[in-house]
């Protein structure tokens, strides 16, 4: 009995130490990185940058004027439901609509996979998902809920997807732009990760500011609407992971020909010149940087 005990208490120490082993080696490693360039933050933003690099140039598409419903029935409704004018609050366009998305970004839960099955307007959806966390959306629907809101309030919004290069990569994302008259362009929210985007100045940018610098490697950084943004160094640290995601999305655009309530039927599409596809609609960068009016 005894001898069995013994062996027993042996097996038991041995399975103990090599999970403590197995721990360990985990944590080390968690902390220090794998011999592997794939956990070198630097190493990925290199791959990515030479992504956009080799693709700064755009087909000459359409020079379209965009349009904005500023007059929808629905934005009475969603106005006085929501109190989104008061949470606007005064400031330039971009500050209220970064008071919206840091009011409403929290209270949306992420769902991946969610399957759209939400009729895609702001009251539907934020009846649907607003403070519920068992009923997640993605970051489509979010955008929507954002850019429908600003419509509400006369500022010119729009969503706009942004897309990897690789053709085995189905995993997109969808941010807003907002058009600010203080700074004369487009400047990106992004609702899902409550971020926008700054230089190395703390001037927030556009959608193609950020492309554009990715690909030249000039600083610029993701950061929340309550950082403080006099170290942006250290926020480009703390947010390299939403860094190196966006930058992974930002090869090609989508745009859609009408924002309002619901989605526009017609996509357009800023396509670099090297990219091999055969889109029906192509938009020029030019009108994807110019002012709405």
């Amino acid at each position: 009995m005894n001898k069995k005990r013994i062996l027993s208490n042996i097996v038991i120490i041995l399975l103990t130490a090599a999970l403590l082993a197995s721990v360990g080696f985990n944590v080390y490693y968690t902390f220090r990185g794998y011999e592997s360039y794939l956990q070198d933050t630097d190493e990925i933003y290199i791959m990515e940058s030479g992504i956009l690099s080799n693709n700064l140039e755009f087909v000459q598409g359409e020079n379209l004027k965009f349009e904005y419903d500023f007059e929808n029935g629905e934005y009475p409704t969603l106005i006085e439901k929501y109190k989104i004018n008061e949470t606007a609050g005064n400031g330039s366009e971009f500050e209220r609509a970064m008071n919206l998305m840091n009011e409403y970004a929290p209270r949306l839960q992420h769902l991946s996979n969610y399957d759209n099955h939400i009729e895609m307007s702001a009251i539907s959806l934020l009846d649907y998902s607003l403070d519920n966390y068992n009923h997640g959306i993605n970051c489509r629907s979010k955008a929507q809920i954002l850019n429908e809101m600003c419509l509400a309030l006369g500022i010119y919004s729009r969503k706009v997807w942004i897309m990897p290069y690789s053709e085995y990569d189905s995993d997109c994302h969808v941010v807003n732009e907002v058009w600010d008259n203080n700074l004369n362009k487009w400047v990106m929210l992004d609702i899902t990760n409550n971020q926008y985007w700054i230089d190395e100045n703390g001037t927030p940018l556009s959608i193609l500011e950020i492309r554009e610098k990715g690909a030249m490697q000039k600083f610029c950084t993701p950061v929340c609407p309550c950082d403080d943004t006099s170290n942006p160094e250290a926020l480009k640290e703390k947010y390299i992971g939403e860094f190196l995601y966006i930058m992974k999305n930002m090869v090609y655009t989508v745009y859609i020909d009408k924002y309002s309530v619901g989605e526009g039927e017609i996509l357009y599409y800023l396509i670099p010149v090297n990219f091999n596809t055969e889109k029906e609609y192509m938009v020029s960068k030019q009108a994807c940087e110019s002012s709405p009016f």
